[in-house]
């Protein structure tokens, strides 16, 4: 049978947003026997490009799950870190909704960024606590000095990151305007991310530490053997 190509091009419209539109047009078409469409050029690339993408986040979030792991000695304590990761998710949803953007490759490759920073502030604080019960402070004595010794350095940490990133996200940085959705899905991202992460993390991390003492040994207990 012969191909029958139907090309159009595009100005300023969103390609996931025009793709969207000619899927539902074409939702109720019948077609003869024998006949298929398919999506080529640059929506066939970007498909390829976002599952690539999203195998490679689902393979950083493995990778920093174990390096959790082997730092803290514990299958446990790197889920309330994790927990990071949803907090951050809100602001970056947000953000984009605000400022208007359509979900695209910069805006995934923003999502991998915020990993690494948002991650690094339930470690600062699961850390501090963790080093406060070692000395023989009680659990909730020990979280509520974490949150109130740690919550400096990391708004300072995720503050001159976001600042960083305004440039780019209002589009000021030339030949890189392309990049705006990225710098807004980190700034809403660090913005949210941060100011939860100091509220659900130590409530993260005492539920799992209760459940530890009373089904465990104590900090750390049977995984801390299981991992040396």
């Amino acid at each position: 049978m012969p191909d029958i190509d139907v090309i159009g091009f595009r100005s300023s419209i969103a390609v996931t947003y025009l793709q969207d539109g000619v899927g539902a047009a074409l939702a109720g078409l019948e077609l003869p026997r024998g006949y298929t469409i398919s999506r080529e050029g640059e929506i066939k690339q970007m498909g390829e490009s976002f599952q690539r993408l999203g195998i490679s986040i689902g393979l950083g979030l493995l990778l920093l799950y174990l390096m959790l792991v082997v730092t803290f000695r514990s299958f446990l304590d790197p889920l309330a870190i994790m927990g990071t990761l949803p907090m951050a998710l809100i602001g970056a949803n947000w953000a984009m909704l605000i400022a208007g953007k359509h979900g695209c490759l910069p805006s995934f490759m923003g999502l991998i960024l915020l990993m690494g920073i948002v991650v690094n502030n339930g470690i600062l604080l699961i850390d501090f606590a963790k080093e406060r019960l070692a000395a023989g402070h009680g659990l909730r004595e020990s979280l509520l000095e974490s949150v109130r010794l740690r919550t400096r350095p990391i708004l300072m940490t995720a503050g001159a990151s976001a600042v960083g990133m305004v440039p780019i996200a209002l589009e000021w940085a030339v030949g890189v305007e392309r990049l705006s959705p990225l710098a807004i899905v980190a700034i809403g991202g660090l913005a949210a991310g941060t100011f939860l992460t100091l509220l659900v993390v130590p409530i993260l991390f005492h539920l799992i530490e209760s459940m530890r003492r009373r089904f465990g040994h104590g900090s750390g207990g049977r995984e801390q053997q299981a991992l040396q």
